[in-house]
C-alpha cells in the first residue's frame, strides 16, 4: 500500500504554529505583503509521484487571516494518480483564502479530493480552482466540497468529470469545452451585492459562467470555457473584487 503524505498546520494571526509535514509537503510563508492577509504557499505536491493519498490539514484560529495557494498548478503526468483530502477548519471572525488552486489533467491521469470546510459563526472561507481537462483524451477528475457552517451543512458538491463516462461526454455536462473553474465564498454577511459579481461574469464565445446563492450564506460561481487566457482573467478578476471587498471590513479588526 502506498504510504500516505500529510501536511498539517494551525494559523494564529500572522504565525504558523504547530506545523508538521510529510517530506517532500511544505508549508512556506510568503515575502508576499498584504493589509489584511499572511501568505502561505503548499509545495511539493508535484514530487509526490504515486504516493496517495494527500492529507492536507489546516486550522486558522479566531481573528486570523490566511491566505494559501499551491506555489504551481499540480500537474499530473501521462498515466499519473493523484489523490488529497483537505480538512479546513475556520475559527470565528477569521478567513481563510484558498486561492487560485489549478489542476493540469494528461492523458490517462487520475485527479481525486475531498475537501471538508468547517467553519464556527462568522468565520468565512473563500476558495478558487481552475482545471485542465486533457481536450477530452482519457482522465478521470472527482471532486467532493463539502462545507459546514456550526451544525448546518451548507453546500455537499460532488463534482466528476471523465472522459469515459458516456453520459458526461456527450449530453451536455461539459460538451467540448477543454476548461472548468469554481469559485467558493462562504460568510455570514456578503460586503458586497451580489450584482457587482455577476456583472464580472463574462458571457463570450466559447465561455460561460453561472453564479449560485446558497440561501444567503454563500455563493459559488462556476464556468467553462475553451479559453484558457479569458478563464485565468475573469477568475482573477473576481478573486481581486473579492479581496478588495472583505479587506475594506477586516482591515479594521487587524
Amino acid at each position: 500500500m502506498n504510504s500516505i503524505s500529510k501536511l498539517k498546520g494551525r494559523f494564529q494571526k500572522v504565525n504558523l504554529i504547530e506545523y508538521s509535514g510529510t517530506d517532500p509537503l511544505k508549508l512556506e510563508k510568503t515575502d508576499q505583503t498584504h493589509r489584511v492577509f499572511t501568505n502561505y504557499h503548499v509545495t511539493g505536491l508535484n514530487k509526490l509521484g504515486e504516493k496517495e493519498p494527500v492529507e492536507l490539514e489546516f486550522i486558522v484560529m479566531k481573528g486570523s487571516n490566511t491566505a494559501i495557494s499551491t506555489e504551481e498548478p499540480i500537474q499530473l503526468e501521462h498515466k499519473q494518480k493523484h489523490s488529497q483530502h483537505i480538512s479546513l477548519h475556520i475559527e470565528e471572525e477569521a478567513l481563510l483564502m484558498w486561492n487560485n488552486q489549478e489542476i493540469i489533467l494528461n492523458p490517462d491521469s487520475n485527479f481525486t479530493q475531498q475537501i471538508k470546510v468547517s467553519l464556527e459563526g462568522d468565520g468565512e472561507f473563500l476558495w478558487a480552482e481552475i482545471t485542465h481537462l486533457s481536450k477530452k483524451q482519457d482522465f478521470f477528475y472527482s471532486s467532493l466540497m463539502e462545507i459546514w457552517v456550526d451544525e448546518e451543512c451548507v453546500a455537499f458538491d460532488p463534482l466528476t468529470f471523465s472522459s469515459t463516462n458516456d453520459l458526461i461526454h456527450h449530453h451536455g455536462m461539459i460538451e467540448d469545452f477543454e476548461y472548468t473553474a469554481s469559485i467558493w465564498y462562504i460568510a455570514e454577511k456578503f460586503p458586497f451585492d451580489e450584482w457587482d459579481v455577476q456583472q464580472r461574469l463574462s458571457q463570450a464565445k466559447h465561455h460561460r459562467a453561472g453564479m449560485t446563492d446558497l440561501d444567503g450564506k454563500g455563493l459559488l460561481i462556476r464556468w467553462l470555457s475553451k479559453d484558457i487566457k479569458l478563464l485565468r482573467q475573469e477568475v482573477e478578476d473576481v478573486m481581486t473584487f473579492f479581496d478588495q471587498k472583505i479587506t475594506e471590513v477586516r482591515k479594521w479588526r487587524v
